[in-house]
């Protein structure tokens, strides 16, 4: 379970998933792979599928996306459900094989026609990001792009649907909630650095806050922590990626690889100041 999202800066876009599961898995160093006609792409591996849990491609394709959790009755219908692994070899596609976050998401949608799971997925580029959620032969998405003004030149999710019917209440699922609306406050400031909100533990090291810690597990609430953190920028000319694998960006250094897809500089670094510098460097 996640919190992801995009940033629009102007003249470049940020799109960052931090991701937590209950059980300790092995994540893998991203690889660079060759998709359909020339486009590269990042993958990021991990134990269990042979998809990719996020990615990026050197048009700038970003796809990151989270699970939703739905009511304890709706959950029951997704019982006899198709095996969920096929979501992520679909990730792949979208990023192997699209040049644009429209042609994208037009293929994403097309997918979720013959998959009946519950699923949240943010797909950017430099010019444009899509939100979009699905259960159950119901899929609806949104476009945002930049806006101007400055205002709302952010868009983020956790687990829980804003347009389905049958989300998770608050009363069941504490986490997802509280995640969402302290995300959001701190991306209200314009300047807030996306490195410190990945990091933030504002509900202690509890599965309440941002970066989530099971030390603290409050009744009625699933032992998820974070396990690895990316973040993606791309101007449309250039794409640069800083990740954080098999750790949590309080405890473990990012490693941040400078465009990604032509002559590669790599730092690691937990100076968050830095890190920001960095990525929005082209």
């Amino acid at each position: 379970m996640c919190t992801i999202g995009t940033i629009f800066k102007g003249n470049y876009t940020l799109t960052y998933k931090q991701c937590d599961l209950i059980n300790p898995t092995k994540f893998y160093e991203p690889l660079i792979m060759n998709g359909d006609s020339d486009i590269r792409y990042m993958k990021f591996g991990r134990d269990g599928n042979s998809g990719s849990w996020c990615g990026i491609n050197n048009y700038g394709v970003s796809l990151v996306a989270a699970d939703a959790y739905i009511t304890s009755e709706m959950d029951s219908l997704i019982d006899n459900m198709q095996d969920t692994s096929k979501i992520f070899d679909a990730y792949i596609k979208a990023i192997s094989m699209h040049k644009s976050a429209k042609s994208a998401i037009a293929y994403m949608q097309k997918f979720y026609m013959k998959f009946p799971h519950p699923d949240i997925v943010v797909i950017s580029d430099s010019n444009e990001s899509f939100y979009i959620e699905t259960f159950n032969g119901e899929t609806i998405c949104i476009n945002r792009a930049f806006c101007p003004n400055g205002i709302d030149n952010h868009f983020s999710c956790t687990n829980h649907f804003r347009f389905i019917h049958g989300a998770v209440d608050y009363c069941e699922n504490h986490s997802t909630y509280l995640r969402l609306e302290r995300t959001e406050m701190l991306l209200s400031n314009p300047a807030t650095n996306i490195f410190k909100i990945l990091s933030d533990q504002y509900y202690g090291k509890s599965v309440l806050s941002i970066c989530r810690d099971k030390a603290i597990i409050p009744k009625g609430e699933d032992a998820y922590f974070t396990q690895a953190s990316v973040v993606f920028s791309s101007n449309g000319n250039a794409v640069n990626c800083a990740y954080i694998i098999n750790g949590n960006p309080i405890e473990h250094q990012f490693t941040l690889v400078a465009n990604v897809f032509n002559k590669q500089t790599i730092t690691t670094s937990n100076n968050f100041d830095e890190l920001n510098r960095l990525i929005s460097t082209f």
